[in-house]
Order: structure tokens, then C-alpha cells, then sequence
């Protein structure tokens, strides 16, 4: 005969009433989320994505599908840090952040990556409304050196050097996103220019997500501890480096890039 205390018949109710029940019921709030749905590679609006609220980890059935601008609404949510699940057949799906307060509206803007092949990789740039202007910037390994992907020298994806700057984003938010159709021997690095815009890299919400075959693979967001504006200090965002068998972080700011680079001389463009 089995003999159970108070506190285990309690703990065993529990996980009877979460496996009966399923995931925990949403309160209602007052709070509103809208945004739009991107295409990375192109920037432009994504209909028929069905984006749903993410209430303590678990989808909901509060979701709406995107229209023809990509645009959704979800209303009366309740207030804190919740998530939003974006999905849509051919794209990687997506869980972004959100953070809802009562009685106020939030709005973001979710890119999604079109399904990658094998040996294929892509990288996406995202950030807030400050700065203005945040760049891309890829060094490709060659046999003569370093092939520099960036907004003035876009690369290719269907030649030499099998890497090609989709989209450049000069209006806040992105996605700025960079293609790998063929990965070469050697060590690429890359990392993001700040080009134009004030604030700092703390409360740039700039996030680096990298993508291959099989889906996310990894996710950099800009070091929270640095408060110097990277327009006058630290412009460059040196956030890893990739071989063929490797993807080693970097995290790092600094006021010059991790190798030689032709956007120091630019003008505006």
C-alpha cells in the first residue's frame, strides 16, 4: 500500500490538472501589439503570416494573420515581457520579444528567412529606431585576400566571392541581411558598421541571427553594457567569426573594425 503526504498528493493533483488542462489560460489586459512581417532578403511586406502571443512559453490561440502591407494587431493583452510566435511556410519561423504595457500600444517589426539548402547560410541584422543607419559588413576569405560584402560592394551569390548583401536598410529597424551561397576554406568575419543615428549600442536593440539549413542556429544582441554613443565612440560591432566546421563568437565593440575596411573613407550615402 502506497503512503502519501499532504504536500506529494498536492504535487500529484498539480500535474494531473497541467496534463489535463494543457498550457496555462492567457489573462485578458489592456494592452495592444501591432507591427508588420518582413521578407529578410528583401524587406518587403509578407501577407499570410500568422503571428501568435507566446503567454509564459506557450503559443496561444490569440493570433491574427498578416494582410497584404504585413501588417497585424493583437489586443487586450496583459502588461510584461511576453513573446510573439511568427510563422509562414518557406520562412524559418520566428519568437520575438515584446515587452506590452497597460493602456499602451507596441509596435515591432519581424523579418523572417526564407528556407535555406545545404551549405547555404544567412545572416540578419534587426535594431531599433536608433540609430538610423546600421551596416552589414562580411569579410569573405580569398586566395589574394579578403573580399569585403557591404552596401558599396554587394558581392554576389551566384559567383565568385558566393556571398551577397540581400538588402541594405538605411531607415531604422532593418533587416540588413547577408547571404552565403557557397562557404569558401578560410575565415570569414563579420561585423556591423554604425553608420548614422544617436544613441548607444545598448538601447540599439540590435540583434544579429544567424540561419542555415536546418533553421536559427545562433542569436548576438549588442553588448547592454556599453553607454557610449557609437557614432562618436565605439562604431563597430565585431560579432564572430565562421569557418566551414566553426561559428565562434566575438561580442565586441570597438572604434575600429576587425579587419581592413573601405567604409572608414565614405561618404554619405
Amino acid at each position: 500500500m502506497h503512503r502519501y503526504s499532504i504536500a506529494g498528493l498536492v504535487a500529484l493533483f498539480t500535474a494531473f490538472l497541467l496534463a489535463s488542462c494543457g498550457a496555462p489560460p492567457v489573462p485578458r489586459g489592456t494592452a495592444t501589439l501591432s507591427g508588420t512581417v518582413v521578407d529578410a532578403t528583401t524587406g518587403l511586406a509578407l501577407a499570410g503570416a500568422k503571428v501568435c502571443f507566446v503567454y509564459r512559453g506557450n503559443v496561444s490561440d490569440i493570433c491574427d494573420n498578416t494582410d497584404t502591407n504585413g501588417a497585424f494587431q493583437l489586443a487586450l493583452l496583459p502588461a510584461g515581457d511576453h513573446a510573439v510566435q511568427v510563422t509562414k511556410a518557406g520562412f524559418t519561423g520566428a519568437r520575438e520579444g515584446v515587452q506590452l504595457a497597460d493602456g499602451a500600444t507596441a509596435t515591432i517589426r519581424v523579418a523572417l528567412s526564407p528556407g535555406l539548402s545545404s551549405g547555404e547560410l544567412r545572416i540578419v541584422l534587426s535594431w531599433g529606431a536608433d540609430p538610423r543607419d546600421l551596416d552589414s559588413h562580411l569579410w569573405v576569405p580569398q586566395t589574394a585576400g579578403d573580399y569585403e560584402v557591404y552596401f558599396s560592394n554587394p558581392g554576389s551569390c551566384s559567383a565568385n566571392p558566393w556571398a551577397c548583401l540581400d538588402v541594405d536598410d538605411t531607415t531604422s529597424y532593418g533587416p540588413e541581411t547577408v547571404t552565403i551561397a557557397q562557404m569558401q576554406s578560410g575565415t570569414y568575419s563579420y561585423a556591423v558598421h554604425w553608420y548614422a543615428g544617436t544613441g548607444s549600442w545598448a538601447g540599439s536593440d540590435a540583434v544579429v541571427r544567424v540561419y542555415d539549413a536546418s533553421g536559427l542556429v545562433a542569436t548576438y544582441a549588442a553588448p547592454s553594457n556599453a553607454s557610449e554613443p557609437g557614432a562618436s565612440g565605439a562604431a563597430w560591432w565585431y560579432v564572430f567569426d565562421l569557418t566551414e566546421s566553426s561559428l565562434t563568437p566575438k561580442n565586441t565593440l570597438s572604434t575600429n573594425p576587425p579587419r581592413t575596411s573601405a567604409a572608414t573613407s565614405l561618404g554619405v550615402k
